[in-house]
């Protein structure tokens, strides 16, 4: 079903006033036929945050006629909820405090469905540095071998969880959790590291 982009703009709007949760996200991602999830994204986008870049046309998505007058309505729904995930992060870093957190499914879902989230996000993070460090032509010895690599080598273990990798256990569930708070404060780390890379550049 595709709409002249006139007729999609109350839509849009509706959309802009809905704070969506992991599942609405996911939901409307599936429905787009788009196979990066939600969690990659959202990792996409705080990698590039931390290093300061703010523009993600790259990222969104075009399901489009040759002269542009007519998109998809799905693909619509998720880059308008795509720019929302944006705001919402960069909201989250300006406020400080440790206030981020990584968009993950909910903690209702099986911890098997969440290890793959948090590794998704983590390979999403890992990625979008990497895009990040090559856009900004930043060399790698100006990042250092620290504490901000550290991080980067483990969140790219993290990204390597699978469906085996852990068990619905309680020992796994306080494990899984103390792992998603080491990816929560580790970023916000990397944020306050990071953020001026793109002003040297």
């Amino acid at each position: 079903m595709s709409l002249a982009i006139g007729q999609i703009g109350i839509i849009i709007c509706k959309l802009d006033i809905i704070q969506l949760n992991y599942s609405d996200l996911e939901k409307l991602r599936i429905s787009a036929s788009l196979t990066t999830n939600v969690a990659e994204y959202h990792g996409l986008i705080s990698s590039r945050l931390c290093f300061g870049i703010e523009h993600f046309e790259d990222l969104t998505s075009e399901d489009s006629s040759d002269d542009k007058s007519v998109t998809s309505i799905q693909i619509q729904e998720f880059n308008n909820a795509f720019l929302n995930m944006i705001k919402d992060a960069k909201d989250q870093f300006k406020k400080g405090g440790f206030n981020f957190d990584p968009l993950l499914p909910s903690d209702s879902e099986p911890i098997e469905y969440r290890a793959l989230g948090l590794a998704s996000w983590c390979q999403g993070f890992v990625d979008g540095y990497g895009m990040s460090v090559a856009e900004l032509e930043i060399e790698m010895d100006r990042l250092g071998d620290g504490e901000a690599a550290e991080i980067i080598e483990d969140f790219a273990q993290i990204s390597t969880l699978d469906s085996n990798s852990i068990s619905d256990e309680q020992d796994e569930e306080i494990a899984f959790m103390e792992l998603v708070e080491y990816v929560r404060v580790s970023v916000q780390l990397l944020y306050e590291d990071y953020r001026g890379y793109k002003n040297e550049s």
